[in-house]
């Protein structure tokens, strides 16, 4: 199984790679101490890992919303929350997130090669401490706070880059096309369009150009 750790307090991150290391199916493809960072090596690298160790609180980009831009790209890798957190709303914007599972970081190994196999048969395994409370989240009607956690943005502000592309794109301009304009490389220019796609919530290209269009 490949694995990705993703953690700010990389001495948490070496450990949990030497944790792992014990275990001989588990290979780890990389390690990242920020969501962009872990963006970056995905949309760069071919081979995909089946799993994403994912801590929640990291600056710039927490891991809830690292999980929910992952999860828009590669919908097909299943994210395992590691975090020391267990409040409500953690728990449930992880979960909105696209998070498929959520463990504490004190589990023991057998524990936690355990959840993984449980992760790639279709379920959604949780420390004890979490799946208590979210059945008493589940009975008690909770609801989440408004301003907690992370929410999903309609319309992002484009930074000036993606404006730009965007202005190429309803050219029709092809990205490499769009590279050679801006002397950038073409997995620059294609990063950037996933980033527009994610912020403005669309599918394709024309659904783009319709927007910029429009605007």
């Amino acid at each position: 199984m490949n694995i990705g750790i993703i953690d700010d307090n990389q001495a948490i991150g070496k450990q949990m790679i030497q944790k792992l290391s014990l275990a001989g199916e588990i290979n780890v493809l990389f390690y990242a101490d920020r969501g962009r960072k872990a963006l970056d090596w995905l949309i760069q690298h071919p081979v995909k890992p089946d799993l994403l160790l994912m801590d929640i609180e990291m600056p710039d980009m927490d891991g809830i919303e690292t999980t929910f831009r992952i999860r828009q790209l590669f919908p097909e890798i299943k994210i395992l929350m590691l975090t020391v957190f267990e409040s409500e709303d953690k728990i449930f914007n992880a979960i909105k997130a696209g998070a498929t599972g959520y463990l504490l970081k004190d589990e023991k190994l057998e524990r936690m090669l355990h959840a993984f196999d449980e992760i790639m048969e279709g379920g959604v395994p949780m420390s004890a401490v979490i799946a208590a409370k979210s059945l008493k989240m589940l009975l008690s009607g909770y609801k989440p706070e408004e301003n907690s956690g992370f929410v999903k943005e309609t319309g992002e502000q484009l930074t000036k880059r993606e404006i730009e592309i965007l202005e190429y794109l309803s050219k029709g301009n092809r990205n490499q096309e769009i590279a050679d304009q801006l002397f950038i490389s073409r997995s620059t220019v294609k990063k950037h369009i996933e980033n527009i796609y994610l912020k403005l919530q669309l599918r394709s290209r024309v659904e783009l150009v319709n927007w910029y269009k429009q605007g």
